[in-house]
């Protein structure tokens, strides 16, 4: 169904007509040039240049907390004013068609939307994909052709969301189209608002509401729940709150508020206009000033520049006054009027010059400049030019020629980059550490030289894939959540139990413990966690406590006790912990001591024997697998010293002091002191510090050694 037609009898038609002051392009971003062609788009009415002067405002606080963040720390607002413009446009463009027209053409929308949205924004995700190929680590360009493809598909926001609260993604540098998650987010809200409004005009008649209140409780219904489950969410999960469409619906529903509630704020003079509009302004403003990433967001700190843009909107409406006169300068006008180019462009340029250059502010703020120019270009020559083709008026052909070509153009651009950079198919079985045997102690520590290796597994560019079954099982928890996710492993019919208990560092070693246990009659149940150690202590997690992991290790620790294993093995990456909640900072080492100490007493006390497996490095200088990519013929270069055993020697030293058990497995990954990228052909690192699914399996006879000696210490039976 292309439209839905109902009659606007008399008060109807004008109670709905907000639309012939909205002006712009019904875009969050900018409508741009030709304004006799805009006036004719929205019924011959004025156009209203203090809602350009805003998009300029938006996308400049934007620009400046993408290029230097220091100064302003709070500039990541000008996206939630957007979307307060964007349902503003959006809702008295579709509310004054009705009012005018007594109908709503579904067609017509998506075709207006296609016209102004697809042509710039697939020439920017075409450049991306250049800037990613030319300038981007090698192995990152797989998973950022993937972004291409879900932002030419405009779900990448989803995509980003679930990688924000991926423990395994941690290395993958911000994407080139990291910033389409905002668009994805309104053209979602495209889908659904029109259908909403249809919905509306179909049963406004049957229960005798006039439009205008049936509309009014539909947004007030999306605006409550998005903003109530904005709030809880953020609170729960920021990062991935951050992305997704729900948390943003909200304003996006404040900015219809304010276009259905027009004609009745029409009704305040001039003065009233101005003080809104100023209001409104220094909220924006104050917010880009005083805000900074510790705060969750959005949730409702977000209402800060969401209702200043909704007052600045609103304090338009019978012409701009105040600082809504300021918002109508020339200058700003013009901004706005490329906003939705500048926006695109600035960012893969920021991306790739970060890349090449570093992140100084003067390279950050340079290329945020210079993407003006290509940002003018595109608005000049492809935005326009196509958003206004009279031979593009008709809303199916416009569909055809210009939104499935150029959306399926980016697509296959990201698919190519994707093809491109996937890495060689990992070969049969390499040596790994079986190659340290029968080395000498000086032949081991010499690995670190040796330049060349006739096939390295698993290829660098699929290193960040090489992680334990257990990830896709499911079966560690994520930073979120407090519930135990545990898995089993080894002979799972098998009576003699062992515990996996902590963070990634302990689940790493569930390949070979899996084999380890089949063979020798042993079921294997992992209890780990996400940047979480198993002790009982307030552990750390950017600078707060992570509140989570307190409670996680409490019903873990129920678990295992329910269980009464024969053994708890436990290994993890933190040395520090605060000293109780109330506490912020890096942390310490005697609270992790601690509270590791009493984690392990409370289980020898219940008579479960304690063994760590000591942490390997806390860190290396350099994604180890990105070296390699680079230097396949020199890997020496990828080699590294004086690893960083801060974790281990806590662990060694607590275990001594309680008569715990102690595998260690570092001579073999790092022996004599050096660290090499590769052994036996074998990756060594598949992230900062994890060691890769592949290098570990070799490892199993090793570690097979040390459990069995564990085993003989603990009198344990051995199969």
């Amino acid at each position: 169904m292309s439209s839905y037609q109902q009659p606007v009898h008399g008060d109807l038609a004008t109670e709905v007509r907000v639309g012939p002051r909205a002006g712009g392009g019904g875009s969050a971003l900018p409508s741009g040039g030709r304004r006799g062609a805009r006036r004719k788009e929205h019924g011959g009415k004025s156009f209203r240049p203090d809602i350009e002067g805003l998009r300029a405002v938006a996308v400049l606080l934007v620009l400046a907390f993408h290029a230097a963040p220091k100064y302003v720390s709070g500039g990541f607002v000008g996206v939630d004013v957007f979307f307060v413009i964007s349902g503003f446009l959006i809702t008295s463009l579709l509310v004054h068609e009705i009012a005018r027209t007594g109908r709503l053409s579904l067609a017509g929308f998506y075709a207006r939307r296609a016209k102004r949205l697809l042509p710039a924004a697939c020439l920017t995700l075409l450049a991306a994909a250049a800037l990613t190929y030319l300038c981007l680590p090698v192995t990152q360009r797989s998973t950022f052709g993937g972004d291409i493809v879900a932002a030419a598909a405009y779900f990448v926001n989803w995509r980003l969301a679930d990688r924000s609260v991926d423990y395994l993604a941690a290395d993958i540098l911000p994407s080139p189209v990291q910033h389409f998650w905002s668009l994805a987010v309104e053209e979602q809200f495209y889908l659904i608002w029109p259908v909403l409004i249809v919905l509306a005009l179909w049963l406004a008649p049957k229960v005798r509401w006039s439009l205008s209140r049936m509309l009014g409780v539909v947004i007030a219904l999306v605006a409550g729940a998005s903003l109530a489950y904005s709030v809880v969410h953020t609170a729960l999960s920021p990062e991935a709150a951050f992305f997704v469409t729900p948390t943003r619906l909200w304003e996006l529903a404040v900015g219809a508020i304010i276009a259905l509630a027009a004609p009745h704020l029409a009704v305040f003079g001039r003065g009233a206009g101005a003080a809104f509009a100023t209001v409104g302004l220094l909220m924006i403003l104050g917010g880009g000033y005083f805000l900074d990433g510790t705060f969750a967001w959005p949730g409702s700190w977000a209402l800060l520049p969401t209702l200043g843009a909704a007052a600045v909107l609103a304090g338009g409406i019978n012409g701009p006054s105040g600082a809504g006169s300021l918002l109508a300068l020339r200058p700003l006008v013009w901004i706005g009027g490329i906003s939705y180019s500048l926006y695109l462009w600035h960012w893969p340029l920021l991306v790739a010059a970060q890349a090449e250059w570093g992140d100084g502010t003067k390279v950050s703020a340079l290329a945020v400049l210079v993407s003006v120019v290509p940002a003018w270009l595109s608005h000049k020559l492809v935005e326009n030019p196509i958003r206004f083709s009279a031979a593009l008026a008709r809303p199916f052909k416009a569909v055809w020629a210009v939104g499935l070509p150029f959306t399926a153009l980016a697509v296959a651009c990201g698919l190519l980059l994707t093809t491109l950079s996937s890495g060689a198919e990992d070969g049969g079985p390499v040596a790994g550490a079986a190659a340290l045997t029968g080395m000498s102690a000086q032949q081991q520590a010499d690995l670190w030289k040796v330049n060349s290796s006739p096939t390295v597994k698993p290829d660098p560019l699929n290193a960040l894939a090489d992680v334990p079954e257990a990830y896709g099982k499911g079966c560690q928890a994520n930073q979120d959540t407090t519930n135990v996710s545990s898995c089993d492993f080894g002979d799972t019919t098998a009576s003699t139990v062992v515990v996996m208990a902590g963070d990634s560092k302990m689940l790493q070693w569930q390949p070979a413990l899996d084999t380890i246990g089949k063979a020798h009659g042993i079921h294997v149940v992992t209890v780990t966690k996400s940047t979480c150690a198993f002790a009982d202590t307030t552990a750390v997690l950017n600078d707060k406590p992570y509140k989570s992991c307190v409670e996680w290790n409490r019903k873990a620790m129920a678990k295992i006790l329910a269980l009464h294993p024969a053994l708890v093995l436990t290994s993890q990456n933190a040395a520090v912990a605060l000293p109780d909640a109330s506490a912020s900072g890096p942390g310490d080492v005697p609270p992790m001591r601690g509270g590791m100490e009493r984690t392990w007493t409370q289980l020898q006390k219940a008579g479960i024997p304690v063994t760590v497996v000591l942490n390997n490095v806390n860190g290396v200088p350099s994604p180890v697998y990105e070296c390699v990519a680079n230097h396949r013929s020199k890997l020496s270069a990828c080699s590294f010293d004086s690893p960083d055993y801060r974790t281990a020697d806590l662990q060694t030293d607590l275990a001594k002091a309680l008569g715990a058990g102690v595998i260690d497995l570092n001579p073999m990954i790092c022996p004599g002191g050096h660290c090499p990228a590769v052994i036996g052909s074998a990756l060594i690192y598949r992230d900062g510090s994890h060691v890769t699914a592949t290098y570990v399996k070799t490892l199993a006879p090793a570690l097979q050694e040390q459990l069995e000696r564990e085993f003989a210490r603990n009198r344990i039976a051995w199969k």
